[in-house]
């Protein structure tokens, strides 16, 4: 595993990161939300602390009332124990319901809104014994163990040392009135339960960043899986080179297939040949149809020579057409004077052709 470890050394791809993501590995602090859902209902709590205090007092109030009663049926009693649970909810309820906004919206705002199927899929290794050795062993369980004895740790020491300083204070609660127990009592309790807050969401955003930092780990790559998503992505070169050299064949056959509609073939004379066509009035200047080197200039005049197209030696001409223009592109105003001299010859060749002369 070190040596895999130490081969990831890419950065990982924006695919990568999206395959991960679409997978439901997406770095998450389970710290986050328990900070998030304790901090809502301390908030809950402390804004509704006074009213609520009140009502269970006075819902008490009512229900040993109710219960002193000699003469009370079982139906009453049901009413009662209905009743202070009406009143128990009404304090409750508000206070899980804040707790539950507040876990979702922690969670969303750490992974977004999405569903992850694959997440809800059985997976045999998580109820392997060998697979649950690995995760308890590995770096995240012994983070998770040490950060679950830092917790520990971090807020027992934090009640010892509020106890401590109200230790005077509780020695005096000896002889005061039950409210006043219960109001210094539920205040040294908010006091605990704050600072265990803080220290929560202390921990949480240390979890978090360590959580997001192997989760980056984790997403790196090697320099082959990095060539092989790149190949996947552009494809294979070697496929990539045969399709090349297929549409070159391609073209070369619809380009041959034009030679027969030159008005001339010019050559180097061997390993090049250039063929042109010129339509006054359709075309802005003579346009190459076909061209070719080596065996395919071969082709080239042999298709010239069984359709009667006329070819002629011009090897300076016949290099600059081949460089400078593209099949089916027109050729450059240096060569106008040049392919204008040469065209000429054709037509006058044509003439004296049609109207029964010699080929001179």
């Amino acid at each position: 595993m070190a040596e895999d470890a130490a081969n990831r050394t890419e950065e990982p791809t924006p695919k990568r990161r999206e395959e991960a993501r679409a997978d439901g590995r997406i770095p998450q602090s389970a710290e986050i939300t328990a900070a998030t859902v304790l901090l809502a209902a301390l908030l809950a709590a402390w804004r509704s602390g006074d009213a609520a205090i009140g009502s269970l007092r006075e819902a008490m109030r009512r229900s040993l009332v109710a219960v002193s009663k000699l003469d009370l049926t079982p139906a009453q009693l049901g009413d009662v124990l209905h009743g202070m649970l009406q009143d128990v909810a009404a304090v409750v309820v508000p206070i899980l319901a804040a707790t539950a906004v507040a876990g979702v919206a922690a969670t969303v705002a750490q992974i977004g809104f999405q569903l992850h199927g694959k997440r809800l899929l059985p997976d045999p290794s998580k109820v392997s014994p060998a697979s649950g050795f690995q995760r308890i062993f590995s770096s995240k369980g012994l983070f998770d163990l040490a950060k679950a004895i830092v917790k520990i740790a971090l807020i027992g020491w934090l009640a010892w040392k509020l106890i401590r300083a109200a230790e005077g204070t509780i020695v005096a609660l000896s002889g005061a009135a039950p409210r006043e127990m219960l109001s210094i009592a539920g205040l040294e309790v908010a006091r605990l339960v704050g600072w265990a807050t803080a220290i929560l969401v202390v921990l949480a955003a240390a979890d978090y960043a360590w959580q997001r930092r192997q989760h980056h780990q984790s997403l790196r790559m090697t320099r082959s899986e990095v060539k092989d998503e790149v190949r996947q992505a552009e494809g294979d070169p070697k496929i990539k080179g045969r399709l090349r050299r297929a549409y070159q064949e391609i073209a070369k056959a619809r380009s041959v297939a034009d030679v027969p509609t030159a008005d001339v073939v010019i050559t180097n004379p061997v390993h090049l040949a250039v063929a042109l066509k010129y339509l006054p009035g359709q075309m802005g200047a003579p346009k190459v149809v076909a061209k070719g080197a080596e065996g395919m200039a071969q082709r080239i005049k042999e298709v010239a020579r069984q359709h009667g197209v006329p070819i002629m030696e011009r090897r300076s001409l016949a290099r600059a057409l081949f460089r400078s223009v593209p099949v089916g592109g027109e050729i450059p105003a240096t060569l106008y004077r040049a392919i204008a001299e040469i065209l000429a010859y054709v037509y006058g060749l044509r003439q004296r052709r049609a109207a029964g002369g010699g080929v001179g």
